[in-house]
């Protein structure tokens, strides 16, 4: 079988990682000759690329995941560059794998457009599913039905992997995310003060451990800087050293740390792959649904919480304090995602089977 699979490159390191698990999965579970890839935000399935490129040399075409439910200024509401009535003009079957539905509350959900285009998607799709971190709660209310809820594929990225760290010391993670402040933070004097409050932690945090910034996008590295300036035993990764087609040389750091604090979906999903007790850090709704979802929704802290300063470190205690019983979750939290991932697999390969 040859697939071609479409999903976000060039922006988030997080999508990197998640195509990793995809592809993974992929693997595992098809009858796979290659896999080539494309970019589903730069890439227009007009019909010379339909007729020409997707249904002449390929047999399966998959969408995603990653939080591609996003964007009203997008033509059709959502990342998918095709127009609505060349949809059916895709011969071979495809599929949209644990996509996200990534509006902000702010943003008021899924536009009129969007929902139109998502319903032809679906009803041409051989499978069409959402990631579990609430988006199958908030496109239902958005859409006026269901689809299946299952696991993000970058859960499975250490499936038969194993990866390389060089940090020597103990060392913990922090991800921030500083795109879309708007929407993340809402007003600049939040930022800052949301920044005076993570300087309070990582003084702390740093006299006992080595405290690293993990920026998954370009904008991310800014705040880092402005958090960690002056203080000693941090350090910001090289985003050029592990951005995109190198991601996978980052990994070693979300699996050999002692914990992570995640201000990311992908920031939250990496860790608890690799059994890395995570604190969400949330600004979205998707980072306290996956938590929740996980039964790991006293390890989230929203970012305007009164006393964020106070409430993270002892939060971060707390974590301390019950780390074997939050590995031990995380041990049965990855059996469980593989067992619904597997499943979610065999239904696609059933409706595959149909074609």
């Amino acid at each position: 079988m040859k697939i071609l699979h479409t999903y976000c490159l060039n922006y988030n390191i997080g999508d990197y990682y998640l195509g990793i698990g995809v592809k993974n999965l992929l693997r595992q579970h098809l009858n796979v000759d290659l896999i080539s890839e494309t970019n589903l935000q730069g890439t227009i399935f007009n019909e010379y690329f339909i007729k020409n490129v997707l249904n002449k040399k390929y047999d399966l075409l998959v969408i995603g995941g990653g939080g591609i439910i996003h964007g009203a200024h997008w033509p059709n509401g959502w990342f998918w560059l095709i127009k609505e009535e060349l949809i059916k003009q895709i011969d071979i079957p495809f599929i949209v794998y644990g996509v996200g539905n990534n509006y902000f509350k702010d943003e008021g959900g899924i536009p009129s457009i969007g929902r139109a285009h998502l319903k032809s998607t679906i009803e041409s799709a051989s499978y069409f599913s959402v990631r579990n971190d609430g988006s199958s709660e908030r496109f239902e209310e958005q859409m006026g039905f269901s689809v299946p809820s299952i696991p993000d594929p970058g859960f499975h990225i250490n499936l038969n992997k194993n990866y390389q760290c060089n940090e020597s010391e103990p060392f913990i993670l922090i991800q921030l995310a500083n795109d879309k402040p708007e929407h993340r933070f809402g007003a600049e004097e939040t930022r800052q003060k949301f920044i005076g409050n993570m300087r309070v932690v990582v003084k702390t945090l740093a006299k006992k451990y080595k405290v690293i910034f993990t920026p998954h996008v370009y904008e991310d590295i800014s705040i880092g800087h402005e958090i960690s300036n002056g203080i000693s035993n941090t350090m910001t990764w090289d985003f050029a050293k592990y951005a995109f087609d190198n991601c996978a040389e980052s990994l070693g750091f979300y699996q050999n740390a002692e914990f992570v604090l995640a201000m990311r979906g992908h920031g939250q999903i990496i860790p608890i792959a690799f059994n890395t007790p995570v604190i969400s850090l949330e600004n979205h709704p998707k980072h306290s649904g996956l938590m929740n979802k996980l039964g790991l929704g006293e390890y989230n802290i929203p970012i305007n919480k009164i006393d964020y300063s106070m409430s993270l470190l002892e939060l971060i205690e707390k974590l301390l304090v019950n780390k074997e019983e939050y590995l031990d979750k995380l041990i049965e939290i990855n059996k469980v995602l593989l067992t619904e991932s597997n499943k979610a697999f065999n239904e696609i390969r059933l409706s595959l089977a149909k074609r």
